[in-house]
């Protein structure tokens, strides 16, 4: 079966958060709280650019490595997903992940009680066949992308080589090995 993946084009990303947007709504997430997804906003720094960031849901998952209790797992596509029942809310996840996105949810502000969550690749859409991850299928300008990380990786290097050729010479493919 093919790896899932997502493709997130910053040179593309326009901040309209509608990935953000989609996100919080398909997962009922409240606004205010930032999680799951969210945009980084250039803030004019030379080369910075505004990105789309999400779970990566990465090969050798630091999240899954360093659990103490294994809640976390690969489906048979790739995506990492956790078990919110096995979780005992230590947050090693969020301390070791790169990219800030497990994050531990309160479940109860009396005891202080925390689970971890993050994306989930809204598997309950490909289960259902209804479609991918709303926050790709959301981007109105095609910044953020998902399918068979074969795939997405060929469309990759086309677009970096296409923005090389464009004068943009720091232009690389994340995540390529």
């Amino acid at each position: 079966m093919a790896r899932m993946k997502f493709l997130c084009d910053a040179e593309r990303c326009i901040e309209c958060n509608a990935c953000v947007t989609a996100c919080k709504n398909e997962n009922e997430v409240p606004w205010g709280v930032n999680r799951r997804r969210v945009v980084t906003i250039n803030d004019g720094s030379p080369g910075e650019r505004s990105m789309s960031v999400a779970c990566m849901h990465c090969s050798d998952a630091p999240c899954a490595a360093v659990c103490p209790v294994d809640c976390f797992y690969f489906t048979d596509d790739g995506v990492v997903l956790h078990d919110k029942d096995i979780c005992i809310g230590c947050g090693y996840c969020a301390e070791w992940c790169p990219y800030d996105v497990p994050h531990l949810e309160v479940e109860s502000v009396l005891t202080g009680k925390a689970k971890a969550a993050k994306c989930t690749f809204c598997q309950d859409r490909l289960q259902e066949g209804i479609g991918g991850p709303s926050c790709a299928e959301r981007c109105p300008v095609g910044a953020l992308t998902w399918g068979p990380r074969e795939t997405l990786l060929a469309q990759a290097q086309e677009r970096v080589a296409a923005l090389k050729t464009e004068g943009l010479s720091s232009a690389r493919v994340y995540g390529e090995v």
